[in-house]
């Protein structure tokens, strides 16, 4: 029952050597009344070899290149914050250009409006999903109309002011269609 036991008590511990030199070496100077010894010393630390030295010398290059590409990274942000500054004082002086002159782009709503009067319809029908021949015609004709007034639009805006896919105003704008 005793090995039983100490089997199950083992059964997870770590095996201690109790002859390993070192734990012996201070046994046997306790007997003695001697100091015991000391831990091994320190092995003297060896000066870099030539490929070490080799290759913190590479580091410290390396360091230096990062540094400069650093520095390099900073003026071009500064110029590029300069660039956008200049950009919208620019931007800015346009507004105040065009608010003051007025409005200088017609707008598609009231080309949508004039083109719908003309054709004796109203807004709703032409912006609307009817397809009969004369309709396409009259939305075909303010979507082109829209088009020379408005060439800062493209076919994705024009589509989305006329409730359209933008193949249809790709479409109007080829001429293909009624006329």
């Amino acid at each position: 029952m005793a090995e039983v036991a100490r089997r199950t008590l083992e059964r997870g511990l770590p095996r201690l050597d109790m002859y390993a030199p070192e734990l012996r070496a201070r046994l046997l100077s306790q007997r003695a009344g001697l100091d015991p010894p000391r831990a091994k010393p320190k092995p003297p630390t060896p000066e870099p070899a030539e490929g070490a030295q080799a290759l913190i010398k590479a580091a410290r290059t390396m360091l230096a290149e990062a540094t400069a590409d650093r520095k390099r990274a900073a003026e071009t942000l500064a110029d590029a914050r300069a660039m956008a500054a200049t950009i919208l004082a620019e931007a800015r002086q346009s507004v105040r250009i065009v608010t003051d002159a007025g409005t200088a782009l017609p707008s598609v709503a009231e080309i949508q409006q004039a083109v719908a009067n003309r054709h004796g319809m109203t807004l709703a029908a032409l912006l609307g999903p009817g397809m009969s021949s004369n309709l396409v015609a009259a939305r075909y004709e303010a979507i082109r109309q829209a088009h020379a007034a408005r060439p800062d639009l493209n076919p994705g805006a024009l589509g989305r002011l006329f409730r359209r896919d933008r193949t249809i105003i790709l479409r109007a704008l080829a001429g293909k269609g009624p006329e």
